[in-house]
């Protein structure tokens, strides 16, 4: 490990030294990235990977310095110009020798759904969650201290997950020593990812689960680059329970996760990524150094002697395509990999999760049509090994829910041209969710011995649902974004015959200030 270490500061030095390249843009500044996912399927920022987030701030000011401004429609134009207030990021500010600015972003989500889900509501009454982030970072040419301390009661009272917190509702997050040049990013600390596109589903990790303690790394250029996300997660009781606290339990078990993925630009229109993971954990288990190389393939690490620790494997593939307008991005995971059923007693199906994303923006009508679909098979995330499951603080990594369909279709209209800063998107959209659980003692089949089926286990609650969601920042201090809707719900808490129908609707106001 130290020779590793070693290896990568030499690196490191030859690299050539430039102020605010590691700062990364945190994926709670929504009007930043919406802006991003705009103009890359107006056909602009080509650098950017579309479905590998979070960026820097460097990545993106370089993106929008390579735009050609000359063919930039009239609402194009406004939303470069915005992207930059977003993003302040001054050319001067690169051959600094150092930089330090603190940064406080506040606000509020009003709902009367309790969890953050609309189509999942826990209940009916209203509630408020405050939150506040108290910031400041560091700039040293190429590396960046970031800290921020986030005040957040959703940590303690919300529905899903342990709290994360245990002195004022507070917690470090967005919280990292940094380095960035143009073949290597390298950063400890935690900040959220999500390996899909923005504000969609992915199937390996999401922002849905608290951050936690990692060793990232990407190497590579916009063309070809390899990353690898080595995550120390909670133990496991040796009673297999998640309860945020082993302290006196010598039979506890350390958990830790890899993911890593290569991506390939094939050209400006497509490209293709190949992911895989590993979620080990053991008694006496610690770091391995093999689980921070990304050319290893995991496939043939798990299981392979010496075993002498669980490992929940995950493999996966996504594809992008973008031209003239349509998008589409296809996402999909397969949960292990298991041979010889028969012969070795097992039961459990290959587990899965697909993602389906596709859109079409107008040439000239500030409108973009967008259809969704996911797919998670009845226990993917789970595993027969408690300690395997794909889970933090007992929310999920990638997705809070298994076993479950969901489809939708929306309508963004861009109102920037007629009210600076606004979107506002109608849509409908229906959700089929199963009996079953990421977060659960596993099982295979019903009690009466017959197998259950790939997704929709038991009776299949139904939910349909019509929504208009928007976000207004008429400028770059504040925001508001809402999403208000009407659920239509069929089997309602997996009763069969039983139905409820109800608003759901949830509205965030913040500011923010650097």
């Amino acid at each position: 490990m130290k020779h590793l270490l070693l290896l990568l500061f030499i690196l490191l030095g030859f690299q050539d030294l430039k102020a605010q390249q590691a700062r990364i843009l945190e994926l709670d500044n929504q009007m930043a990235y919406e802006l991003i996912d705009q103009l890359i399927q107006k056909g602009h920022m080509k650098a950017l990977n579309p479905n590998r987030l979070p960026y820097t701030h460097f990545e993106v000011f370089e993106a929008l310095e390579a735009i050609n401004s000359a063919s930039l429609s009239v609402l194009e134009i406004q939303w470069v110009a915005r992207l930059y207030e977003e993003i302040q990021f001054k050319r001067e500010d690169v051959n600094r020798d150092y930089i330090i600015a603190p940064y406080v972003r506040s606000g509020a989500v009003a709902n009367d759904t309790e969890r953050m889900d609309v189509y999942r509501a826990t209940s009916t009454d209203y509630h408020l969650w405050p939150f506040t982030d108290l910031a400041f970072f560091t700039d040293f040419k190429n590396i960046t201290l970031n800290t921020n301390v986030r005040f957040d009661t959703y940590y303690e009272f919300g529905p899903d997950g342990l709290d994360a917190t245990n002195r004022l509702y507070m917690r470090n997050e967005d919280s990292y020593l940094g380095f960035s040049s143009p073949f290597i990013k390298a950063y400890i600390g935690r900040f959220e990812h999500n390996w899909g596109l923005y504000n969609r589903k992915s199937t390996f990790i999401t922002p849905n689960a608290n951050t936690f303690d990692q060793i990232n790394f990407t190497i590579g250029n916009s063309k070809i680059s390899y990353q690898t996300i080595f995550g120390f997660l909670d133990e496991i009781s040796s009673d297999d329970r998640f309860d945020g606290n082993s302290r006196g339990d010598a039979e506890s078990q350390n958990r830790y996760l890899s993911l890593k993925r290569i991506d390939w630009k094939i050209n400006d229109h497509w490209r293709l990524s190949f992911k895989d993971g590993i979620l080990y954990g053991g008694h006496n288990t610690t770091l391995e150094p093999k689980y921070l190389v990304p050319s290893m393939v995991y496939f043939f690490l798990e299981g392979a002697t010496p075993m002498d620790q669980t490992e929940n494997l995950f493999l996966g593939t996504s594809i992008w395509f973008s031209k003239d307008g349509f998008t589409a991005n296809f996402d999909f995971m397969l949960d292990d990999l298991i041979f010889n059923r028969d012969e070795r007693g097992i039961t459990e199906k290959n587990n899965f999760s697909a993602i389906f994303n596709s859109s079409y923006m107008m040439r000239k009508a500030p409108l973009r049509f967008n259809m969704d679909a996911e797919i998670v098979s009845y226990q993917a995330y789970n595993t027969d090994d408690a300690e395997g499951r794909h889970v933090y603080l007992k929310k999920g990594i990638a997705s809070q829910f298994n076993d479950y369909i969901y489809g939708a279709f929306k309508v963004d209209y861009f109102a920037h041209s007629r009210i600076k800063g606004l979107r506002i998107s109608p849509y409908v959209g229906v959700l089929l969710q199963g009996e079953q659980e990421i977060d659960q003692p596993f099982s295979s089949s019903y009690a009466n011995g017959n197998a259950f089926e790939y997704v929709l286990t038991g009776t299949t609650e139904a939910t349909g649902r019509v929504g208009v969601d928007f976000l207004y920042s008429p400028f770059k201090f504040v925001w508001i974004k809402g999403d208000l809707g009407f659920n239509m719900v069929e089997n309602f808490n997996h009763f069969g015959g039983v139905s409820d129908q109800r608003f759901a609707s949830m509205i965030e106001i913040g500011f923010k200030y650097q």
